[in-house]
Parts: structure tokens; C-alpha cells; sequence
């Protein structure tokens, strides 16, 4: 006979119903009317920023030590890291969840951290040449070695055809050693060369190549950018100094501007404008008291990045606000002088278009020995396939950067895209796809809106190649700083790069901004939320009343036990980074 134990009652004890089974029998599942859903999504950062860059995911992939795991994570939608470590103008961090908590992640200069310190091979993951398809990209800014590097990852055979001795475009050409060292441009090319790309240098399609040559290939990328410097005044007589930013910045040494007692006037508010200034200061070894910039911006209106302005400002070049140029004066075939009236730019409500106004009658005389004009740049249309339709001064594409020539694609500056690089890389980028989309017979429509980022102009180029079968992240859902519970975050501050002394930069080419150590890399990747992202905190585990949580160890995911979790919301109110929701039971 089995013995029972049975609990006795004594007249001194309390009155407690007690169970003599376990808990499994309390099935509580039947009382949900909610139930949890674990599914990554996309952080604002990574929405923000042009490319697409799965940010949150690389910096968790950091936080463990896997810094070539985060580099590779940038890789799968921006070859060039290392130069946007640098240049960006990373809108990224004006997204930040944790701008809303302290202050936003300093997240280009992790970008530039993992780009110098980080070591892959990508061409382990590329199946070069497995394409029969023949590209050509002609043009090697951002804009084509962004396609060029995304059409070889897909395998197609790809040439980049460079009317200069050297690739990079405008990053060769363009931004200053100080900003952007030639080093890490090249070893941005190099990784993206590697991958089976053939370069043909000092090859300009039109003359030493004709269109007619490019029939071969089964489609053509134009990333011919804007070559030149917009024209403010017509040329007059041989002695007549005016040079554009551009071909300033080019080969500064050229125009022999070194002898610092030449009144120089630099007309333009962008960022030209602002590196001529700050280049022919390093040229004149760092005595910048001729360099003057003038604009009819106000400070704040200035295109320029506002970091740039600053460090201008810290070096001791002169910007003068507020006044445009009026007209010149000239004395023996020579520039003498130019009056400027005094402006302000607004905004035309009907095109969205800057107008420059006149304001009142004052009038400036600058005296000037050298003029250097950066008031935008234009397209050399000589340099384009005939029959291709131009408008505005930019080639006319469809959404896609279809042309109005068949296999004609184009992308960047020379079609109006913003006048950034990451903007640049974007268009390239969605350039592959819409040459792939024409090549395979695809809708490229449909091929975007599947792997479309949110409401970005963006896309996932990583799930456009592999698919979103193994992927658990929903590509149309960002989280916002609403769904981050800042309970499980301590307030820390933000690491800045340190600059080098305007004293002692002014007068050398050496790199401006420094990089994070890793020490302080450390504590910035320890500081982001990685919103969206699932990092096994198990927070859910140990906050579930039910102990109701399953965790697959095999593949990190997470689930419930449908007999036993009632829907309270715990796991969703315990998940730091919006990645556990509730939603409406459907049984």
C-alpha cells in the first residue's frame, strides 16, 4: 500500500490552502489575451543614414570583441568605411535614441575605428566572376565604386573606366589630406579592386575609348559627377586671376598662391569654399591673414558642415557673412578689387529654391590680388554618350537611374543627388540594384519595397543578396526612443576625437581629427542602445512571473510556452530595446 503524505493542521498554524502538486498544472496561458512577439527591427540611426548601414548590429557584434565582425557588418552595404569614418556628415547621430538620454553615440568615429583596426577579406564571401554580364562605370567617385563594388559582390565582371591617372574622383581630387588622408582612400580602392574589378586609368570614354567601344558590355553605369567649377565672372585678358575650388584643390601647389601677401578671396559658403581656405593656409605654411571667404549666407545658412566652419574659424581664417559679389574692378588687365552688396539668402516657398536678395544700398570694396570662386560645380556635358538627355545641367533618370538611353544607368552628383559622400555611395549602391533588376529580367520596384529600410530611401543589400529567410529582423519597423526603457541604462558621457592644435595644424597637411583609443572606443560601444537589436540580455527570462520564456540556444532566438505565459507584458516592459512587443491573441 502506497503512503500518502498528508499535511496536518495544527490549531496554532494560519490557514493555507496547499497544493500537493507542482505548478505545471496551473495552465495560466488560458487567461491571455495578449501574447508576447520577439522580432528585431531597424534602430533610427540605421534609418537615418543614407546607405543603410546596420549600425546597431555592428556595434553589438563590437561590444563582444568582434571588431572584424562589425567591420564586415558595415562592408555589406558601404565600401568605403574608412572615408566615411572620416567625411560623413553622419546624420546617423542626429537619429541616436541616446540624443533623447544624454547625448547621441559618437558613431562615425566608430566607424573610423573599425575601419583601421578591423581586418576582412571579403572575397571569401563573393563569388568573383561567376556572371557572364560585362559592366561598365564610368567615373570612380563614390558614386561608381559604390556600384562597382556591389555589382562585383552579386559576380558580375566590372571595369571602371577614369579619365585620371588615379581612382577616388572627387575623394582623391577633392577633400584635403587633412581631412582625408590618401592612405585610407587607398585602402578603402584596394579592398574594393580586390574583388576582380579591372581599372582602366587616364582613360577617358569619348577619346581614348568611344561609346561605340562600350557596346560589349551589357550595361553602363555614368558616375561622371561635376567636374568643374561654376563660372561667376567671363574671363578677361591673360592676366585675369580667377581659379575655380575645384581645380584648386586638385593640385594646390599649381596656381603658385604661396607668397602670403596676396589678398586672396575665396566667394562661396560650402564646404569648396571652406577647404580651399583651410588648404592654401597649410599652403602658405599658416599665415592666413589675405584668406578671406565671403558669402551671402548668413553663418548659420552656410552649406558647409558646421564642424568644418568651426575649425576654419580656429585656424584664423577670416569669413565674412552676408554680402554678394557685385562687380570687379580691373587696372592694366589686372584684378584689382570687387564690391560686394549686402544680401541674405532665403528660401522660395514655390521651388524650394535659394535666392539671393538684395539689402539696402551699403556696398563693400575688398581689395583682391587673387580670386578663387567655389559657388557649386557643373557637368562637362561633352563627356556624356550622345543622344542621352540632359536637363538642368543633370542627366535625367527614373527613380531607378535609368537613363533615356537603353543599358544607360546613372547615379551621384551628376544626376542631383545630395553633394555628400555617403549620398553618393546610396545612389550607387541602389544603381547595382536596378542594373542587376535590368540584367535578371526583375522588377526592381518590387526587388526594393522587399528589402526597403522603414520609410528611408534605402534598402538592404545584404537581404537583397541572401534573401530574408534567415534573418529575423523586420526590415519596415524602426524602434523609437519610446521604446527603449532607460531603466536598465546608467547616464555617461559622450567620447570626442581629439583635434590637433589650430596653432599647430595650420600650417601642416597632417590629419586634423584623431581617432577614439580603444579605451574609449570601449566605453562609447558600451554606451549604445542597440535599439531593435535582440543581445541575449535574457531580461525577459528572469523578469517572466510564469517562467514562461523559451530560448532556443541553438540559433539565440526567443519564444514562450503558450500553456503558461498569460500576456501580462512583463517581458515587454523588461526588454531595453524594443525588441519584445504584445500583440492580440489570435486563438
Amino acid at each position: 500500500m502506497v503512503m500518502r503524505y498528508r499535511p496536518r493542521l495544527r490549531r496554532d498554524d494560519p490557514f493555507v490552502a496547499i497544493s500537493c502538486d507542482n505548478s505545471l498544472s496551473f495552465k495560466t496561458g488560458t487567461q491571455r489575451s495578449e501574447r508576447p512577439v520577439f522580432i528585431n527591427k531597424i534602430a533610427p540611426c540605421r534609418h537615418a543614414c543614407p546607405i543603410g548601414i546596420d549600425i546597431s548590429t555592428a556595434f553589438h557584434l563590437a561590444s563582444q570583441g568582434n571588431i572584424d565582425g562589425a567591420l564586415r557588418t558595415y562592408l555589406q552595404d558601404n565600401p568605403l568605411p574608412g572615408v566615411c569614418g572620416r567625411v560623413c556628415y553622419h546624420p546617423c547621430e542626429a537619429e541616436c535614441s541616446r540624443g533623447n538620454f544624454d547625448e547621441s553615440i559618437s558613431i562615425r568615429s566608430f566607424e573610423r575605428f573599425i575601419a583601421d583596426h578591423g581586418q576582412v577579406d571579403i572575397r571569401g564571401d563573393v563569388p568573383i566572376h561567376s556572371r557572364k554580364e560585362k559592366i561598365a562605370v564610368i567615373g570612380s567617385g563614390p558614386a561608381g565604386l559604390s556600384t562597382a563594388y556591389h555589382m562585383a559582390r552579386l559576380g558580375y565582371q566590372v571595369t571602371i573606366f577614369e579619365g585620371r591617372s588615379e581612382i577616388g574622383g572627387m575623394l582623391r581630387y577633392g577633400i584635403p589630406s587633412y581631412r582625408l588622408p590618401q592612405s585610407v582612400l587607398n585602402r578603402d580602392i584596394q579592398r574594393i579592386q580586390s574583388l576582380g574589378i579591372d581599372i582602366r586609368g587616364n582613360t577617358t570614354v569619348g577619346k581614348e575609348v568611344s561609346w561605340k567601344e562600350l557596346s560589349s558590355f551589357d550595361a553602363v553605369f555614368l558616375a561622371v559627377g561635376l567636374q568643374s567649377g561654376k563660372i561667376l565672372f567671363e574671363p578677361f585678358g591673360v592676366d585675369f586671376p580667377v581659379i575655380s575650388g575645384l581645380e584648386f584643390l586638385a593640385d594646390p601647389q599649381k596656381w603658385s598662391l604661396s607668397d602670403s601677401t596676396q589678398k586672396t578671396l575665396i566667394i562661396g559658403g560650402g564646404n569648396v569654399a571652406i577647404d580651399v581656405a583651410r588648404t592654401l593656409l597649410r599652403v602658405r605654411n599658416g599665415n592666413g591673414g589675405n584668406i578671406t571667404v565671403i558669402c551671402p549666407e548668413s553663418r548659420d545658412q552656410m552649406p558647409s558642415l558646421s564642424e568644418e566652419v568651426n575649425e576654419a574659424l580656429e585656424e584664423g581664417i577670416s569669413i565674412v557673412n552676408g554680402w554678394a559679389p557685385d562687380k570687379l574692378h580691373r587696372k592694366d588687365r589686372k584684378l584689382v578689387s570687387l564690391d560686394f552688396y549686402q544680401a541674405e539668402v532665403r528660401i522660395d516657398e514655390t521651388s524650394g529654391t535659394l535666392e539671393i536678395m538684395r539689402v539696402g544700398k551699403k556696398i563693400k570694396n575688398l581689395a583682391v590680388d587673387k580670386l578663387i570662386v567655389a559657388i557649386g560645380q557643373s557637368m562637362e556635358s561633352d563627356i556624356l554618350p550622345p543622344g542621352i538627355e540632359v536637363k538642368g545641367g543633370k542627366v535625367v533618370v527614373d527613380e531607378w537611374g535609368r537613363t533615356s538611353l537603353p543599358k544607360f544607368f546613372a547615379g551621384g552628383d551628376a544626376i542631383g543627388e545630395k553633394a555628400f559622400v555617403a549620398d553618393a555611395i546610396a545612389s550607387g549602391k541602389r544603381g547595382a540594384l536596378a542594373i542587376s533588376c535590368f540584367l535578371q529580367g526583375r522588377d526592381a520596384v518590387s526587388e526594393f519595397q522587399a528589402y526597403h529600410l522603414g520609410k528611408s530611401h534605402t534598402f538592404s543589400f545584404r537581404h537583397f543578396i541572401e534573401g530574408p529567410e534567415n534573418d529575423s529582423v523586420d526590415l519596415k519597423r524602426v524602434v523609437s526612443f519610446d521604446h527603449i526603457n532607460t531603466l536598465f541604462f546608467s547616464e555617461s558621457p559622450r567620447n570626442n576625437p581629439d583635434r590637433l592644435d589650430p596653432g599647430t595644424r595650420k600650417s601642416t597637411f597632417e590629419e586634423v581629427t584623431c581617432g577614439l583609443e580603444p579605451r574609449q572606443m570601449e566605453e562609447e560601444i558600451a554606451r549604445c542602445f542597440r535599439c531593435g537589436t535582440c543581445i541575449d540580455c535574457e531580461n525577459c527570462l528572469d523578469f517572466c512571473p510564469d517562467i514562461s520564456i523559451i530560448k532556443d540556444a541553438g540559433v539565440g532566438m526567443y519564444g514562450f510556452d503558450s500553456d503558461y505565459c498569460k500576456g501580462c507584458g512583463m517581458c515587454s516592459v523588461a526588454c531595453p530595446r524594443g525588441v519584445v512587443e504584445m500583440v492580440e491573441e489570435t486563438i
